[in-house]
């Protein structure tokens, strides 16, 4: 997770069974906007709506202990640890929600260190156990960081435009209605237990412990972020499954590319860790300057990052794409906040930024893009609407480490992290005009013989793809530092 320029999105939870016709699964939907209980049979499916506060962090709600407390958790596939605010925790760096284990009979602490550092902060504490349920699902005794100081994460949020400030609870603020502060309790990890900051074992995060459990009948969850302009209830999360109505064509797959972590003893070894997939370009369709491809002579990680509001590419992969993009006379480069000023108006364009991704551990020649519109990559800075803003930013921004996929390109796309496969899904959201197809113009299926779209493609090498670079040094400075014994 690369956690800047942090609003606030919330998911609130509510509990639906339903069946399925062809396929009994069990999942749970997360959406974020109603609360209703439907029972229908045994199979279970709980619904609850996403909501994007001003397009910036995407929030679950989870509740812990016994009986249960409310917090309101950043999703983030960009890491894996779940972990909130223990009652040490001072105001001034925790100044929202914090966990008094002295109101729960099913805390269980222990000694062990918990230590994780962000792109512009860190928390620390140690971990503990507990009972924690989202969507109605509940996960006894499951492990998660119980932290008593941070720095940089729940206060001095940092915002578009490049102020910061801390939030503060508002009367209006509850566990189902929020105030216009920002709120963040936390992080809901996401990524496999080999990512979690565990330096004993890995161990298994919630999600994963949803199958274990049995809570869940596939070990995959699926994200539908919506647009950038759809504040308040916009989205979902599904453990589970797959919402077909969330997604245009069919879902193509790829790959879920190895992570390379350093032991203590300075040792590499390897497993699924990040969402990340093999990339291999960024091209520019129907550019106002011109249309190029920018290819890397091999393909090297992008990572999945719904905790990372914007996308970050190379300076020298990024700038030479904005100028084919917009031309020179429609950007500016902001050296101080490190991102690309750009006309309100080029929202109008047909310009179309294509992220190159291989199926393989190399260079593919029938690549799977995903093609998205740039007026879902340009976002208003002082008003909350393109279309009336005089100021805008570019939602990809420089880097000079690892490249992340963030929410700004994210929200374009149907997302599927299949853990039962590794691999990661995609299609065009309904939200968007973004597209995904292979280089034939073909999309891949998504269920098989489960819909009426065509036959499913597998990804090649899904099981031994490994990364080509050392993700845990590429990451210094931008996600976070991991060890293991």
């Amino acid at each position: 997770m690369k956690i800047q320029y942090a609003a606030g999105l919330l998911i609130s939870l509510a509990a639906t069974n339903t069946v399925f016709a062809q396929e009994e699964v069990t999942l749970l939907r997360v959406p974020m906007t109603k609360k209703h209980t439907t029972l229908r049979g045994i199979h279970h499916k709980r619904d609850a709506n996403l909501y994007n506060d001003y397009g910036s962090i995407y929030l679950i709600n989870v509740q812990v202990g016994t009986p249960p407390q409310n917090f309101e958790l950043a999703l983030d596939t960009g890491s894996a640890d779940l972990w909130i605010p223990g009652s040490l925790c001072p105001n001034s760096v925790c100044p929202l929600a914090r966990f008094n284990e002295k109101n729960s009979t099913t805390f269980v602490p222990s000694t062990e260190a918990f230590n994780i550092t962000y792109g512009i902060g860190n928390a620390h504490g140690t971990y503990a156990t507990e009972t924690i349920t989202v969507a109605g699902a509940t996960v006894e005794n499951q492990k998660f960081g119980y932290v008593d100081t941070t720095q940089n994460i729940l206060t001095d949020v940092q915002t578009l435009e490049g102020s910061s400030y801390t939030p503060t609870v508002s009367s209006g603020d509850n566990s189902s209605t929020y105030g216009t502060d920002f709120r963040m309790d936390g992080i809901f990890g996401l990524g496999y237990p080999f990512l979690t900051a565990s330096v004993s074992r890995p161990y298994n995060p919630f999600f994963f412990n949803l199958k274990a459990q049995n809570k869940i009948s596939k070990n995959i969850f699926s994200i539908y972020l919506n647009n950038a302009e759809s504040y308040g209830n916009s989205g979902e999360i599904i453990f589970g499954g797959i919402d077909e109505s969330k997604y245009t064509g069919a879902i193509s797959y790829l790959p879920v590319v190895k992570t390379d972590r350093r032991t203590q003893t300075l040792q590499t070894v390897s497993d699924f860790g990040f969402w990340q997939v093999n990339g291999q370009g960024i091209s520019v369709k129907n550019g106002l300057e011109k249309d190029i491809q920018v290819k890397f002579d091999n393909t090297v990680p992008f990572v999945f990052d719904t905790g990372t509001t914007l996308s970050y590419l190379p300076t020298s992969v990024l700038e030479p794409i904005v100028d084919a993009a917009v031309g020179k006379a429609n950007v500016a480069y902001d050296k101080v906040n490190n991102y690309f000023q750009i006309r309100c108006s080029m929202a109008k364009e047909n310009t179309r930024i294509e992220v190159v991704m291989s199926t393989t551990a190399e260079i593919s020649t029938t690549p799977i893009t995903m093609s998205v519109p740039i007026a879902d990559l340009i976002f208003p800075m002082d008003t909350e609407q393109v279309s009336t803003a005089s100021v805008c930013m570019f939602g990809i921004v420089p880097t000079a480490g690892t490249i992340f996929i963030g929410e700004s390109l994210l929200r374009s796309v149907y997302q599927v992290y299949d853990a039962e496969l590794n691999r990661i899904g995609i299609a065009g959201a309904v939200s968007s005009n973004a597209t995904v197809t292979n280089a034939a113009g073909n999309s891949n299926d998504s269920n098989g013989s489960d819909n009426n779209q065509p036959k499913q493609v597998e990804p090649k090498s899904s099981m031994t793809s490994t990364t080509k670079s050392n993700t845990m040094v590429t990451l210094v400075g931008l996600a976070f530092t991991l060890y293991l014994i």
